[in-house]
């Protein structure tokens, strides 16, 4: 910055006009990465919705559950993150997707078929090994389809993906796991990511890396990918980046344990049959998640028109916002009022990841992108999606008593939104300078 305004490249080369353009194959694409992104979360999900047939049937305690429902997944998740990422960089991103896509609905599917703890957890192992490639595959398309003052809008539209994945899950959860077991629920659940992995393949084309961003490499002359440690030096001289590396996974962990034992929450401490509580679930992600994740993708872009760190600033205030509606819905006695403050609980949430990856993608290279969008959903399903779901069902082990649950969730959800909200401010004030480093050549 050299005039004491923010630097915001989105400004092109006479001629360059065209790359501001979105066409309607790009919106096309957007929504077939959209529906296979909700099928990912489908089958990460639907476990949380049948955990307590699950629990009854295998004896589990909440502790062993904390790690069905996020543990395992989270490790596994972790281990091929990296590798993945680094395929991401260097191969058709499409049909790499579809693969995963249709090894991950399989190995949901097989989850159906366990017979204990043991063999249930290496389903999930599976299962998150494989989704280590789905959205860094998807949001790399994205960031090559999407220019950046338009990111954190189509973030918003893609990360929708999630409360769909959440509906269809609690539909299968009130409906096939009511009616033919939770096993079943499994099996339904494994169908629709096969099917958008063939439409993805067939219907969709794989974009030019850079195609979108402010200084694209010439057409004629494509950009190598550079080596793991290349990219990693360039990474680590990121402040904003390294800033979001912890707020959104902090971020992230809020959203996981409301996902992860909501179902369980409203049966314990509000006594809910299974279909009702799947239900309210459903909704709280179908509808209330959906609007939190496209208004906070369309707000975002337009709170930061002008000045591009006020998209992470953004997200530093919604996730700050989320605290007091967390305590309200947790400790209320009422059951229409806690579902009320859950709804806002989870629009609030998800209205912080479409900005949160957004910026991201914005302050690495275009060839460096699926490393660093493997490394931040590294972190965020080990520490988020993996140790959430876990830290809640340890604190619920240790607190004891029939309000157990309750204090577990008040205490993950509280403590990681306020220390995501320290980060999202700090990542701001080194935003600029860090989306003007990834656009240099």
């Amino acid at each position: 910055m050299s005039n004491g305004k923010s630097v915001y490249p989105d400004t092109l080369a006479a001629g360059d006009s065209t790359r501001d353009i979105v066409t309607r194959s790009g919106w096309y694409t957007l929504l077939v990465l959209t529906l296979i992104n909700s099928a990912h979360y489908l089958d990460r999900t639907v476990i949380s919705i049948v955990i307590e047939p699950i629990r009854e049937e295998f004896l589990l305690s909440d502790g062993q559950l904390g790690i069905l429902t996020g543990l395992v997944y989270g490790i596994t998740f972790a281990l091929a993150g990296l590798p993945l990422g680094y395929l991401v960089d260097r191969v058709n991103r499409r049909n790499l997707l579809a693969t995963l896509v249709i090894i991950w609905s399989c190995f949901t599917a097989l989850g159906g078929l366990a017979q204990n703890f043991f063999q249930l957890a290496l389903s999930r192992m599976g299962v998150g090994a494989a989704e280590a490639g789905g959205s860094p595959s998807s949001m790399s398309i994205i960031s090559d389809t999407f220019p950046l003052k338009q990111r954190s809008t189509a973030m918003g539209a893609f990360f929708l993906s999630m409360a769909l994945g959440a509906a269809m899950s609690a539909l299968i959860g009130s409906y096939v796991a009511t009616h033919f077991g939770w096993r079943a629920a499994f099996f339904i659940a494994g169908v629709p990511g096969v099917l958008f992995a063939l439409l993805l393949l067939f219907t969709v084309k794989e974009p030019r890396r850079g195609a979108m961003d402010p200084v694209p490499a010439p057409d004629a002359i494509p950009t190598p990918a550079p080596g793991m440690g290349e990219t990693l030096r360039f990474l680590a001289g990121q402040k904003a980046l390294l800033h979001l590396f912890v707020a959104m996974p902090l971020a992230v962990m809020a959203v996981s344990a409301i996902s992860a034992w909501i179902v369980a929450f409203f049966m314990r401490t509000h006594a809910m049959e299974l279909p009702q509580a799947s239900v309210i679930a459903g909704v709280t992600f179908g509808v209330f998640a959906a609007g939190g994740s496209l208004m906070g993708g369309l707000l975002s872009d337009r709170f930061g028109g002008k000045e591009a760190r006020h998209r992470v600033t953004f997200a530093g205030v919604i996730a700050l916002l989320g605290v007091p509606v967390t305590v309200a819905g947790v400790l209320v006695g009422s059951a229409p009022v806690a579902i009320a403050c859950w709804f806002g609980m989870a629009a609030l949430s998800f209205a912080t990841i479409p900005p949160a990856f957004g910026s991201l993608v914005s302050l690495a290279k275009p060839r460096m992108r699926g490393i660093t969008l493997a490394s931040i959903q590294v972190v965020t399903n080990l520490l988020g999606y993996g140790l959430a779901p876990f830290l809640v069902g340890i604190f619920s082990d240790l607190y004891g008593g029939p309000d157990s649950l309750r204090y577990a969730l008040l205490t993950v959800i509280s403590v990681s939104l306020i220390w995501s909200m320290v980060h999202f401010f700090l990542a701001a004030r080194s935003f600029d300078q860090g989306v003007v480093r990834a656009s240099e050549a």
